[in-house]
């Protein structure tokens, strides 16, 4: 039979079609374990909206309607101030690799209470010896983060930035599960990684 140098060709392409996919995933599968190897830290915890006022654009106490302010009181004696919390975290990559994934799947516990979870579907990607960051947003009590202050207290710490959201007093952990995607093919970390806030 004589040989046809097209079948080769043919034949070649079929094969490097067939390995770069799976070449793909293995680098993926390598920035994944890059990114969870990461060092992470918190960066700013900020209050973006409180009992559905969206305080993110203030700066000043006075820049609430009395409205705003009369119903921030009636929530503040009801004990159940629902805010939006924001919290960044910052990934540091001490290795010569990149580390980059698809998203994050992610749980919040309070005093080792799971309280809220999520997903971050956005790419995450952390040069070698370099940093970035990603936004964890989740709906929290803020009663809970600061019962022993009055309402004047929280409005300078959430408004006019005078200190910052402390959760430490609350045990708070975020446990992260970095994944990616490749196709329809979603491949996660096989644990969390576990960050104190």
């Amino acid at each position: 039979m004589k040989f046809r140098p097209s079948f080769f060709l043919v034949f070649l392409a079929f094969a490097l079609i067939s390995f770069l996919p799976s070449c793909s995933i293995l680098n993926q599968g390598k920035e994944l374990k890059t990114f969870a190897d990461c060092e992470f830290t918190v960066g700013t915890v900020k209050v973006v909206n409180i009992a559905g006022i969206d305080v993110s654009g203030f700066s000043k106490i006075s820049d609430l309607s009395i409205n705003d302010y009369a119903k921030l009181v009636q929530e503040a004696f009801s004990k159940e101030i629902d805010s939006r919390l924001e919290i960044e975290i910052i990934a540091l990559n001490n290795h010569d690799k990149r580390a980059y994934i698809s998203g994050v799947d992610w749980e919040l516990y309070l005093k080792d209470n799971l309280y809220s979870k999520g997903v971050i579907s956005k790419p995450v990607e952390v040069l070698p010896h370099q940093q970035s960051s990603f936004v964890v947003e989740t709906n929290i009590n803020l009663y809970q983060i600061i019962h022993s202050k009055s309402l004047m207290e929280l409005l300078s710490i959430i408004i006019e930035k005078q200190d910052a959201v402390n959760l430490s007093d609350l045990d708070a952990v975020l446990r992260v599960k970095p994944w990616y995607q490749s196709g329809t093919t979603v491949k996660k970390y096989p644990g969390f990684v576990r960050i104190k806030l």
